[in-house]
């Protein structure tokens, strides 16, 4: 008997000396609570991205929490290619598009204010893009898709303020096979991260 109690007593002394859980955001689930400053690099174009990020936390562990992020996504090219056919005359004078993602993200901080995580998202996207000579008097494309992307960050948390890296990719599906400017969205992605919740 005696051996029972005192391995409870040391259980119970062990669990006592638990950090207790991180308290609840103090941002409310209404406003954003992170950011991300980024660019796709694909085939010749460089999109500079911004994106807010909403976050639904459903598991929040000791060190660790899983939710659903929401962010609506901008990037605009400031690089395009040359040409889009090849062979061709064909330059990209313009690119943009747009999309709202909802992604399931993980974060997990471990030590002294180091944090790491990813997440995975899909969501709809506006793609519009315009052409110098294209064929078909096809100049200016402009439709609905789709976006796949994944991220993996790392970064440092200051008191109340994650400050990060991150890198990742980007891929479009549901797109119009006969878009010329479909190869070239998504890719490589790489930026920055800030998170206040």
């Amino acid at each position: 008997m005696l051996p029972c109690v005192l391995f409870t007593l040391c259980l119970a002394s062990a669990a006592l000396a638990q950090p207790p859980p991180q308290p609840a955001s103090p941002t409310p689930p209404w406003l954003p609570r992170g950011a991300y400053l980024g660019t796709f690099i694909r085939d010749g174009v460089i999109a500079p991205q911004a994106r807010l990020q909403w976050q639904l936390v459903f598991f929040q562990g000791r060190t660790d929490t899983l939710g659903l992020l929401i962010e609506p996504l901008a990037a605009l090219a400031v690089a395009r290619p040359g040409t889009v056919v090849e062979g061709e005359d064909v330059p990209m004078t313009s690119f943009q598009y747009y999309s709202l993602m909802f992604a399931l993200g993980y974060t997990s901080r471990r030590g002294p204010g180091w944090e790491w995580g990813f997440q995975v998202g899909t969501g709809p996207a506006w793609l519009h893009a315009r052409f110098q000579n294209a064929p078909n008097d096809k100049d200016e494309e402009s439709y609905l898709g789709g976006l796949l992307d994944g991220r993996a960050r790392i970064g440092y948390r200051f008191d109340s303020v994650s400050l990060g890296f991150t890198v990742g990719y980007g891929d479009p599906y549901n797109y119009r096979r006969s878009s010329l400017a479909r190869s070239y969205v998504g890719g490589l992605q790489l930026g920055f991260y800030a998170d206040w919740r």
